[in-house]
């Protein structure tokens, strides 16, 4: 039974953090209201939460605790060096007090007692970036896969697997199998990739509705859309998770432009349903929505929240590539509503990441949008 973590308001008001183990979202936020507790938004779905049990597995069973989860959440620094000086920040204390005993052994002349602590403070420096290396290598892993540097991305899984094995902190083989996989199939190589998805299947953590959602993401890689549409469904008729119901919707509707089934889908979600890091995509896939339908000024207002909503938050792994998506987007929205000034700032704004990722139907709609 997944577990589902909420930030809340008890009875007297009081902010507080809360995991519960139920069979889905609805019912967990169910289990807490009845309990009296007020203002819910949820943090964890059960896709993050089979995330945290695999990390966990791999490292000596310590699973973050729920006020854990939601303190390090979107405060990850998504550069190696914010990683660094996150990491010096959080012993500032130290390191000021080396420096300051560094400064009066020289000031006294004290040439020895000077190069000790000298010594323990780059010893400490040093240690303390080998202790991030596998978060450091983790989030320029992350960054390759947003902009489709697959080759990148290739050689990035291979230094994580060697560094965890003299490492203490682990990332789950699953998800390295997933990363590799996603990057053969950028590379066109999609037996390759399908044939090592398969390593994880009906592994623990990894159930079936889990799996058929990776395959149809790899799917979406390869630009095969039928079949990922098809694990799409798939995937969700085993799980009603809101998390899958907006993947499937935004396929439906980047890929196919069939608003009435992603009409049906999105109809089915829940907004309390969703966790922080799902409301901006489904904004999102409501303002495609609209704009396919013509509803300009409705498509205009949800992508533009969206979009504010994702920049709050650049700190978030893959916010450059959804934050272009929407720019790309509303740069149509603007050109039809008679914004061409407008649409075309935006769209230069984007133009680097649609042709990086070849984004092609995209890119196409914005040129022709703006008459290019």
């Amino acid at each position: 039974m997944p577990n589902f973590i909420w930030t809340a308001k008890d009875r007297q008001g009081k902010p507080i953090v809360k995991e519960v183990s139920a069979e889905t979202i609805e019912e967990s936020r169910a289990m807490l209201l009845a309990e009296g507790y007020t203002d819910l938004e949820l943090k964890s779905d059960e896709i993050m939460d089979a995330s945290r049990e695999r990390f966990a597995s791999v490292n000596k069973g310590r699973k973050s605790s729920p006020e854990e989860f939601v303190r390090h959440l979107g405060n990850v620094p998504q550069t190696t060096l914010g990683i660094i000086f996150k990491g010096i920040v959080q012993n500032a204390i130290f390191y000021l007090l080396m420096i300051a005993l560094t400064v009066v052994a020289i000031f006294r002349g004290h040439k020895t007692n000077a190069i000790v602590t000298g010594i323990i403070t780059v010893v400490w420096l040093v240690f303390r970036i080998w202790m991030s290396l596998p978060l450091i290598y983790h989030v320029k892993l992350n960054k390759a896969k947003e902009w489709h540097r697959w080759t990148e991305v290739l050689q990035l899984v291979k230094k994580l697997e060697r560094i965890q094995l003299v490492h203490s902190i682990k990332f789950p083989a699953q998800s390295l199998v997933r990363d590799r996989a996603q990057a053969l199939a950028g590379l066109g190589r999609l037996s390759d990739a399908l044939m090592e998805l398969e390593k994880i299947e009906n592994q623990p953590e990894m159930p079936n509705w889990l799996y058929k959602a990776h395959l149809a993401e790899i799917y979406s890689i390869a630009k095969d859309y039928d079949k990922s549409l098809e694990y799409g469904w798939k995937a969700l008729e085993e799980k009603q998770t809101p998390a899958l119901y907006l993947d499937l919707a935004n396929r439906l509707l980047r890929y196919k432009k069939d608003t009435v089934k992603a009409k049906e889908i999105l109809a089915k979600i829940e907004k309390d349903t969703l966790t922080e890091i799902a409301k901006p995509y489904y904004l999102r896939c409501q303002g495609i929505l609209d704009y396919i339908e013509g509803d300009y000024a409705s498509a205009r207002e949800e992508l533009e929240v969206s979009l504010k909503m994702m920049e709050q938050t650049r700190d978030r792994p893959f916010r450059d590539g959804n934050i272009s998506v929407v720019k790309g987007y509303l740069c149509c929205v603007l050109a039809k509503r008679g914004g061409l000034t407008e649409a075309k700032r935006c769209f230069e704004q984007v133009r680097e990441y649609l042709i990086a990722t070849s984004e092609t139907e995209l890119l196409e709609e914005c040129k022709k949008a703006i008459g290019e």
